[in-house]
């Protein structure tokens, strides 16, 4: 099958095996699935991820996984096409997703995340291998490129449901990026009276009001505490989501939020960073860091979606063939794209 990877720093599309599944689990043929920003973060800094996740006691890298070559891609939707024994009961054209981790008994944790180890081969490829376990059945109705959004439609899920949000409080989301809206579309859905989104971007605070945002900043040309106070009557919104990611904005968003407040850490920052405890102290602030979603939110993502309840499709800037993979990854350097798409059959 083609497939695009990643070795060391390099991407290209590739000719590589197809996989077979075994016991348990099926073969699919890749619908649709989304470039996520993890990905970007990996083709540039594998190794300090790597670094980082050992550090943390996290076993989900292989040691080849530097030099063997990887096949990333992890939110996806995918086609059955032949099953594995004891995975009979998943028919042949079943639509399917699932959380993107593979059951494997050989794994000291008892599972393999797709798309970011040798063994399993994400979803930047035709085809993919799932557990059926894990399976869920894409809605009737729903399109591919919509299904495919349903893993980060999951991580702002998450973001929301781990901010513990209380009744008539407001937030503010920094970075409009596909995140960033989608904690945006959570906090709208689960009636937040108001949401302030700040974002350079102009194309991403065009889809921030489109998407709901009660209020859009550019932080350059508006104070952004000013304006919230302005349009809430308040002097600090209780909960700031850090949705950027880069050096300088976990402080910034600590500088933003209000006394007891929340800040929500869903960016990744992939540099050392520094902040102020003493703002922090004397604020009584709380700083949670977030990761992924439990599959009962991925699960709860994916029912919402079909039944429209939140509407992901804005955000899908272009759909591109595997063949403008790589170079989509240079371009996604520049904000004027929000979640782009790949179709493998394109």
């Amino acid at each position: 099958m083609r497939a695009m990877v990643l070795r060391g720093k390099t991407l290209a599309v590739e000719t590589v095996d197809v996989p077979a599944p075994g016991p348990g689990q099926v073969l699919a043929r890749v619908l649709a699935c989304g470039i996520c920003g993890s990905d970007l973060h990996a083709a540039k800094y594998l190794d300090d991820m790597i670094a980082a996740a050992r550090r943390s006691g996290s076993t989900q890298w292989d040691e080849s996984v530097e030099t063997a070559g990887m096949v990333m891609g992890h939110e996806f939707i995918a086609e059955v096409v032949q099953a594995g024994p004891g995975a009979e009961a998943w028919q042949p054209g079943t639509r399917v997703t699932s959380i993107p981790v593979m059951i494997d008994p050989a794994s000291p944790t008892g599972m393999a995340a797709i798309g970011y180890s040798t063994k399993f081969p994400g979803a930047y490829g035709e085809y993919v291998l799932m557990s059926a376990p894990l399976l869920l059945r894409v809605p009737d109705g729903l399109p591919d490129e919509v299904a495919a959004t349903t893993e980060p439609c999951a991580v702002g899920l998450h973001a929301v449901r781990e901010a513990r949000m209380q009744p008539g409080e407001t937030a503010l989301v920094m970075g409009a990026g596909p995140i960033g809206l989608m904690t945006l579309l959570w906090l709208k859905h689960d009636g937040v009276p108001h949401v302030t989104v700040s974002e350079l971007s102009a194309a991403r605070r065009e889809l921030a009001r489109k998407l709901g945002a009660d209020l859009v900043i550019d932080p350059r040309e508006t104070p952004v505490l000013e304006a919230i106070q302005q349009a809430t009557g308040r002097p600090a919104p209780p909960v700031v989501f850090e949705c950027i990611g880069v050096e300088g904005t976990l402080q910034q968003a600590m500088d933003l939020v209000g006394r007891m407040g929340r800040v929500i850490v869903v960016g990744v920052c992939m540099q050392e960073d520094r902040i102020m405890p003493m703002v922090g102290i004397n604020k009584q602030l709380t700083l949670k860091f977030v990761l992924g979603y439990t599959p009962a939110e991925y699960a709860e993502a994916l029912d919402a979606l079909g039944k429209k309840a939140v509407d992901t499709s804005p955000m899908i800037t272009r759909v591109i063939g595997l063949d403008e993979l790589p170079a989509a990854f240079t371009a996604l350097a520049d904000p004027r794209d929000c979640k782009v798409i790949v179709v493998p059959s394109r």
